[in-house]
């Protein structure tokens, strides 16, 4: 299993180190690498405004691989497995992670997701993509910027269970979700120290490279 959870694929170097890794170990030429980029946390945002998603797809596209758009959204879990058996790359990208992991529990995700990447097929992850990756997604209320009640019909906060830590993207940021933690930190101590879990906070220009049970942090 190997995993590449960035904050951001558009920062310092984050890009050129996935796809430098994901090709060393491919069979094909990357004009063969097919690519399922799911867009489905931004689909919260308006279409204009949803640069994250676009440029990530121009800097795979500019290296020649071959990226197609999937929506989760509405899909059963037999689509989505059928989808992504076709693919050679398993790209989430970010947006609301609440909204995303609804999505993923309603098409059983995680069981797809679980049988692809035990194929060999890696997985990356943009901020929210990065985040659904964890087991307990519960304190996320507490350390993300997003409102969690844009997900009405989520009703747990379990993740995909692919690693036991919990990713805070974006630290470097100074920004409304940056101030949202930091009261947190603030208003809740007692519930911070709580959190049982080991948290990695990633700058833009960082990710965590996770190879079956051990982890590295990469930096462009």
């Amino acid at each position: 299993m190997k995993l590449y959870l960035a904050s951001s694929f558009r920062g310092r170097g984050v890009a050129k180190m996935i796809m430098d890794d994901i090709e060393r170990g491919s069979a094909k030429p990357a004009g063969e690498i097919r690519v399922a980029y799911i867009t489905t946390a931004g689909n919260l945002h308006p279409r204009d405004r949803r640069e994250w998603i676009d440029e990530g797809r121009e800097i795979m596209k500019k290296r020649g691989w071959q990226v197609f758009d999937y929506d989760i959204e509405g899909e059963t879990q037999e689509e989505v497995a059928r989808e992504l058996a076709e693919q050679d790359v398993v790209f989430v990208q970010g947006g609301n992670n609440y909204y995303l992991l609804q999505k993923m529990q309603e098409c059983h995700f995680d069981e797809v997701v679980k049988k692809v990447l035990a194929k060999g097929v890696p997985y990356v992850g943009e901020s929210a993509g990065s985040i659904v990756c964890g087991k307990d997604l519960t304190m996320q209320r507490y350390m993300s910027g997003d409102s969690w009640e844009k997900a009405p019909e989520l009703t747990n906060f379990q993740g995909l269970g692919l690693v036991n830590f919990l990713v805070k993207p974006h630290w470097n940021r100074q920004d409304a979700k940056r101030e949202k933690f930091a009261r947190f930190l603030h208003e809740c101590p007692e519930d911070f120290f709580s959190i049982d879990q080991p948290i990695i906070c990633l700058n833009d220009n960082q990710l965590v490279y996770v190879e079956d049970d051990k982890f590295q942090i990469w930096e462009g």
